[in-house]
């Protein structure tokens, strides 16, 4: 699980990682990512950064620390949001 505090002391940073392939579909998700982003920031008042690994798997994988939380591509943007604010709520909130 990566976390670290960020210039500002009171301002959490959360990694999420995507791996897979170096397809269309991760480069939809990072796309995404950068898109989304900022709504889930301004929310909870965090940080989020993108960790890319490449991988042999088809289908991109959204991880949080070691643990999967979604394989695929999210069939759009909002879902995507969803997930991302579920990391960030079980990280502050423990849930």
């Amino acid at each position: 699980m990566e976390k670290k505090l960020s210039r500002n002391s009171n301002e959490k940073v959360i990694i999420v990682t995507v791996r897979g392939k170096n397809n269309y579909l991760r480069w939809t998700l990072v796309q995404w990512f950068m898109e989304i982003k900022d709504i889930v920031e301004n929310e909870y008042g965090i940080r989020l950064e993108l960790k890319i690994l490449d991988s042999d798997e088809d289908y991109p994988v959204i991880m949080y620390g070691n643990r999967i939380v979604f394989e695929g591509l999210p069939g759009e943007e909002g879902y995507f949001i969803e997930i991302l604010k579920k990391v960030v709520e079980n990280e502050l909130y423990g849930e």
